[in-house]
């Protein structure tokens, strides 16, 4: 009789445990994607679900209430399905521009509780109409998150995700991921199997989940997130990674043809460049000399790059790359090992006259800022200099340059070396032809590691005046 009823009770406590173990739960998210006038795109991982709602509203008039609801599976005809995580997003169509919206979660009807409020905007339309917005992003790269069982042995590489909640507290109107959001390890990129569990490894970490809720987010790659260290167009899982960048990430496009990541951002007077440094890239070693057409980032892209910079109205330009644009000191993967399609894009920038050029890159390990004096000529009398402000790591070890000639890398603007985990916020403002960038580069404590300013009219192609009117323009 005894042991009936211990046979019995612990029967019971089998399938409260099974329960609890199938309760549906939200594992990562939700993350904001685009943000656009009138849509709006949002990410959610979740587990056990068969349905999720969401239901979200204009925060000065919660009666214009509207629902979407999305049914993931069904539990009783596949019970086995409970067991796999679902990546849903979400496109909310048909809102109200330049909107602040609150929204919430429900997974089988039951609203999710979160530790921070819900929101989203939609961009304001400010053109015919008003100044250009004033507005703030960050951008940072070089994102990992430990995983002893397949991380080397030895110190963690990962130093810590805290960082996120300096990043969630800067309150940005978006956020630039510049490349290695995620580690591939060995025993990763040998499978898609692999790459999926690492890129839902790294979302999963709780230290980022306020972050993706706080503003827009937008991604690119760079080899740790593409493939094996180092990895160009050979890398023989390209399409599953692809695959596995899209279903994690929520950019508006990815490249042209089915080819490729990059993609553009336009806000305020701004427009951003996202390339895809690993798709179309030959490998680095190549010898220039031997290999002259030697490319990083492929004709297709190149030819998308010259027309959009040749087309774009925009104040700034941001062209970002996953790694370093402009160092001509340095012996890593950057475009110093690509110089004849270097030379080609500035030299496309400088004949074109096209103004407001700023690169953005990741990869180092270390943050800077990178400034290439471009000597006038009879053609180009006016050119202006060029900078590439590299933001890395956000929580990997750091880069060993102080122990490197590159340490007085002479290109370096003085001040701007950060050898420590940061993330770098730039504040766009200022009147019409009097814009401006503040650039702060931060660490994990909120701490300014250096600051840097550059203006409009210092980023603008100009032709000296000539004869009488010379004269007359100095009188």
């Amino acid at each position: 009789m005894f042991f009936k009823k211990v046979t019995t009770l612990f029967s019971v406590l089998l399938l409260c445990i099974h329960a609890f173990a199938q309760q549906a739960k939200i594992l990562a998210g939700p993350m904001l994607g685009y943000c656009e006038h009138k849509e709006v795109m949002i990410w959610v991982m979740t587990g056990c679900a068969q349905k999720l709602t969401i239901n979200y509203a204009p925060v000065f008039n919660n009666k214009d209430r509207k629902s979407q609801e999305v049914t993931l599976f069904d539990n009783s005809k596949d019970p086995q399905r409970c067991n796999l995580e679902r990546i849903t997003k979400l496109v909310l169509s048909d809102l109200i521009p330049g909107t602040r919206y609150s929204y919430s979660l429900l997974l089988d009807g039951k609203e999710q509780k979160f530790e921070y409020g819900l929101f989203f905007q939609t961009r304001e339309i400010w053109e015919w109409r008003a100044p250009a917005p004033d507005f703030k992003f960050i951008a940072g790269s070089c994102n990992y998150v430990n995983d002893s069982a397949y991380d080397r042995p030895g110190k963690p590489y990962g130093q810590g995700t805290e960082i996120f909640n300096t990043m969630a507290d800067a309150k940005a109107d978006m956020m630039i991921w510049l490349g290695d959001n995620t580690y591939l390890r060995e025993a990763d990129y040998s499978s898609e199997s692999g790459i999926e569990y690492r890129y839902s490894h790294t979302r999963k970490d709780k230290n980022l989940q306020r972050f993706f809720a706080t503003q827009p987010n937008y991604a690119m790659w760079d080899d740790h997130d593409y493939g094996n260290d180092d990895g160009s167009k050979s890398f023989e899982l390209n399409a599953a990674t692809k695959k596995t960048f899209i279903n994690y990430w929520c950019n508006k496009t990815y490249g042209e043809n089915n080819q490729g990541i990059y993609s553009k951002i336009s806000y305020s007077d701004c427009d951003f460049f996202l390339t895809d440094d690993r798709t179309f890239r030959d490998d680095s070693k190549g010898n220039e000399k031997l290999y002259p057409e030697k490319t990083q980032l492929g004709t297709q892209q190149i030819a998308w790059l010259k027309n959009e910079l040749i087309n774009s109205h925009a104040t700034f330009k941001f062209i970002c790359i996953g790694g370093q644009f402009l160092n001509e000191n340095t012996d890593k993967e950057g475009f110093n090992l690509f110089q004849a399609e270097r030379k080609m894009l500035i030299d496309f920038i400088t004949l074109n006259k096209i103004s407001g050029v700023i690169f953005i890159t990741g990869d180092r390990h270390h943050s800077e800022v990178i400034q290439k004096l471009r000597p006038g000529t009879k053609k180009n009398p006016g050119s202006y200099p060029l900078y590439d402000i590299t933001s890395s790591p956000l929580t990997s070890g750091v880069d060993n340059i102080l122990n490197t000639p590159e340490k007085d890398n002479p290109m370096r603007v003085a001040g701007t070396l950060a050898v420590t985990q940061n993330f770098c916020v730039f504040s766009v403002s200022g009147q019409k032809g009097e814009r401006k960038v503040f650039i702060r580069c931060i660490d994990t404590h909120n701490k300014t590691l250096w600051e840097q300013t550059l203006f409009q009219k210092d980023l603008m192609h100009t032709t000296p005046v000539k004869g009488k009117d010379k004269k007359k323009n100095k009188s």
